[in-house]
């Protein structure tokens, strides 16, 4: 990804993905936002309450499977997007045990809607990640998808 002058050395290179982009760098660039996401996460948690903090960052995993989802069908990656899919159920499966999910479809706060759309831009934004971090050209799809067809 190419540098933002604007923005200081460190915090840039904490938020390059490393090239060449692959399903894990890509994750592990989504996995350096936890900290600021927790940050976050606590603040809200203080400020408003456990029950709000709850219901609105408990879909934001989602947003992270989707993008490497997105990702991962970008690049023929079967094995990624089977990873990023089951991802997606257990993650599910914990939600609806604990009994947030529940309360997640029962009671939606207006920060639910706005992660649904965020979950489908990080859809997109996973696809098309290799674009957006100078592999543009039509070229390496052709050649992910002919790599693909050869397993």
């Amino acid at each position: 990804m190419p540098s933002v002058s604007w923005l200081p050395e460190r915090l840039n290179r904490w938020l390059t993905v490393e090239r060449p982009v692959t399903y894990w760098s890509f994750w592990a660039a989504l996995l350096r936002l936890v900290p600021l996401l927790a940050a976050l996460f606590v603040a809200v948690f203080f400020a408003v309450g456990e029950g709000f903090a709850l219901r609105s960052f408990a879909p934001l995993p989602y947003v992270f499977v989707a993008a490497t989802l997105g990702y991962a069908v970008r690049a023929f990656d079967g094995l990624g997007v089977l990873l990023s899919l089951i991802l997606a159920a257990v993650y599910g499966f914990l939600l609806w045990l604990s009994g947030v999910g529940t309360a997640l479809l029962s009671q939606p706060t207006p920060l639910l809607s706005a992660l649904a759309a965020l979950a489908f831009a990080a859809v997109v934004a996973g696809f098309s990640a290799p674009t957006l971090h100078a592999d543009r050209g039509a070229e390496n799809l052709e050649r992910a998808r002919r790599e693909w067809q050869e397993e």
